[in-house]
């Protein structure tokens, strides 16, 4: 039986980065490599079942002499080791063969396979897996616990024994820091016989005693390989260890490697390999078969190389060399899954901070001379000045660039309040506010008192007393400033002015007296009587109008200002009529056809305490009324009245104040 340290595949090498020439012995490729594969779901599929004697049961904990292919051996009773990972390195959720054993008197296959490659004679081949015993010391009786054995045979077709090799007791073991299970390499190396390729490799469970527990264990990794001398490779210029190198494409670069190989072969032959598949196919590289190997590279890609080597007569099988580790040479392209982001908009005065990603190094560049090569740079004091686009060169680690670029807008919060006019106001009056800010703004006013709204820019102002407004602005959401103005009242009561007066004048020749009816503390009168007339007194003199028939009617005007120079304006408008004469109709027709269809008294432009009556001859009020110029139609209560004699009496004060009093009779004519 052999054991030995662990020799890594190539994935294995990447993953984890050995050191190189780490190795004591080298191994080719994997021409049997059994690992279960991985997958997050319990279980994983089952071997053929022409792999195995044992019976597979989709079961996390498998019943005795039956399987199951797991990712995590914590998932069985406490009488079994647990363990979270597989064997395999590098491998996330790898699966391994867990079987629960019974004692038996007879041998089991636990594995077999039939290789029918070509193999070469006079190289060493290697038949191997990785083992653990699962069961739990203590659990039972130590005596009485059964360590489980297993034995490695490499025969013939026809069954002629070739190489075997026993494991012996499989101890318990745990790693350090924890009482999680250690796996066991364990194999069988031979020559193989001159003539012969198809072999059959077993791995047999040993014959058993009794055990009160039952046993049970985990495979993993079951690998059949060349062995032979340690090949190793190395970039040309590394310094240091060094696995993977990054490139641009753009650069068209070459990159030279180079290879050694213990002594070991009478005749050595190199040949160097590449994939171009992450490992999962190798070939040759034509004429590639120097110690140094140089191409150059100017497609992206990732390209994976090795350096192969044998006996120079079985060179050209590659069951029968030995493969180096592995060199990866990333031809990047372009980045294209980048991002570049930034906090704008930001307030003056704050920091603005800029971001990139999916590159390996970046360089900055923005207004005002900005410079940096850090993927998270910084403006820790903004002005307004660095406003604009910044650009930023995203860089992989092969040196390709690609330009991006954002734009940053930095708010300013300086904010100023512009009035309409001068904020010493006449109570009554308005002033228009506007806060001077950006866009996107929020406004909040206060207080409430006189404006037209609190959350708008530039409300409208029309304060009882003097106040004090304030406004505050959250501009883009986040920069907050604020301002004030105060609005003075000038004078504590407002002047209003007013008009008390006919509203018609009488053909030809009339006139009329103005009465001033405005309030507030009034120092000043000025009126305009619109015929030519004028007056700076509280109480006008009577005004005489000479009416020409082109005039139809005059504007009469009244500007008051108080001591603190507030002032209003009434108008009065005075219509012309063709006369005042005072008179009600004797008839009236209210049939709808626009001729003397209503009854009412005619002319009472001037009168005033008008009162005006109708009555049926049962001497009931069918229509009253102390505005003249509502008529009656000839109805009570929506229903036409009959044909007939009605008496009317009309009440009023003229235009010298005198009461009048009249009554008639009228006709209702239909």
């Amino acid at each position: 039986m052999l054991q030995r340290k662990t020799v890594y595949n190539f994935l294995i090498v990447l993953v984890t980065f050995l050191p190189l020439f780490s190795m004591s012995q080298g191994v080719g490729r994997d021409i049997i490599n059994v690992n279960f594969g991985e997958g997050k779901n319990n279980p994983g599929q089952p071997l053929p079942a022409s792999n195995t004697s044992f019976h597979f049961l989709p079961d996390s904990c498998p019943a005795p002499g039956t399987y199951t292919v797991t990712n995590n051996l914590y998932r069985c009773p406490a009488n079994r080791m647990g363990r979270s990972i597989d064997n395999t390195p590098g491998s996330n959720y790898g699966y391994m063969m867990l079987v629960n054993d019974t004692p038996s008197s007879k041998s089991r296959i636990l594995y077999i396979d039939t290789l029918k490659e070509t193999l070469c004679n006079g190289t060493q081949y290697e038949f191997s897996a990785y083992l653990l015993n699962t069961a739990v010391p203590g659990y039972c009786s130590t005596d009485n616990i059964h360590h489980p054995r297993f034995t490695f045979k490499v025969e013939t077709t026809t069954g002629l024994l070739i190489q075997s090799s026993n494991t012996g007791l499989m101890p318990y073991d745990y790693s350090s820091g924890g009482r999680v299970p250690k796996f066991h390499f364990y194999s069988v190396d031979f020559y193989p016989p001159a003539g012969v390729n198809d072999l059959v490799l077993k791995i047999e469970d040993d014959p058993s005693g009794y055990t009160p527990c039952g046993y049970s264990f985990a495979i993993d990794d079951i690998q059949f390989t060349a062995l032979g001398p340690e090949a190793n490779i190395q970039f040309s210029d590394a310094i240091g260890t060094e696995l993977v190198r990054s490139i641009c494409y753009q650069n068209n670069k070459t990159i030279s490697m180079t290879g050694s190989v213990n002594a070991f072969y009478s005749n050595t032959a190199l040949q160097w390999q590449q994939s171009i598949d992450s490992g999962v196919t190798w070939t040759d590289i034509p004429e590639a078969n120097a110690s140094t190997y140089s191409t150059a590279f100017s497609v992206p890609d990732t390209f994976l190389f090795r350096l192969s080597a044998g006996e120079a007569a079985n060179v050209s099988n590659p069951n029968c060399r030995v493969v180096s580790n592995v060199l990866k040479i990333q031809v990047q392209g372009l980045p294209n899954d980048f991002t570049v982001t930034s906090n704008s908009p930001v307030c003056e005065g704050s920091i603005l901070q800029l971001n990139a990603t999916g590159g390996a190094s970046y360089e900055w560049m923005g207004p005002n001379g900005f410079y940096d090569n850090v993927y998270y740079s910084h403006i820790y004091t903004t002005t307004l000045a660095d406003s604009g686009w910044y650009y930023v060169d995203v860089i992989s680690a092969g040196g390709c660039r690609a330009r991006d670029s954002i734009y940053v807008r930095i708010i300013g919060t300086d904010v100023k309040i512009n009035v309409s006019s001068d904020t010493a106001i006449c109570k009554g009056n308005l002033v228009q506010l506007n806060a001077s800010t950006s866009i996107n703004t929020n406004y909040s006013w206060s207080p409430a008192d006189g404006l037209s709204s609190t959350s708008v820019g530039d409300p409208v102002a029309k304060p009882d007393v003097t106040t004090t407004y304030t406004v505050k602005v959250t501009i883009g959401g986040a920069c907050i400033d604020s301002a004030s103005v105060q609005v003075k009242i000038k004078n504590p009561m407002p002047v209003k002015a007013g008009i008390s007066a006919p509203n018609y004048l009488c053909r030809s020749y009339d006139s009329l007296l103005f009465k001033d009816v405005s309030t507030g503390s009034i120092a000043k009168w000025n009126w305009n009587f619109g015929n030519g007339q004028s007056d700076t007194s509280a109480k006008p003199s009577i005004q005489y109008y000479s009416i020409n028939n082109n005039d139809l009617k005059y504007t009469v005007r009244l500007i008051i200002a108080d001591a603190m120079g507030c002032s209003d304006t009434a108008y009065h408008l005075i219509k012309v009529a063709d006369n005042c004469y005072i008179a009600v109709p004797t008839a009236f027709t209210p049939n709808g056809d626009g001729l003397n269809d209503y009854l009412y008294p005619l002319n009472a432009y001037k009168a005033t305490n008008l009162l005006f009556r109708v009555y049926n001859r049962n001497g009931q009020v069918v229509f009253e009324t102390r505005d003249w110029t509502k008529k009656w139609d000839g109805k009570l209560n929506g229903i036409p009245q009959a044909t007939g004699v009605y008496v009317w009496m009309l009440e009023y004060n003229d235009e010298r104040g005198k009461k009048i009093s009249l009554k008639g009779t009228t006709v209702l004519i239909r």
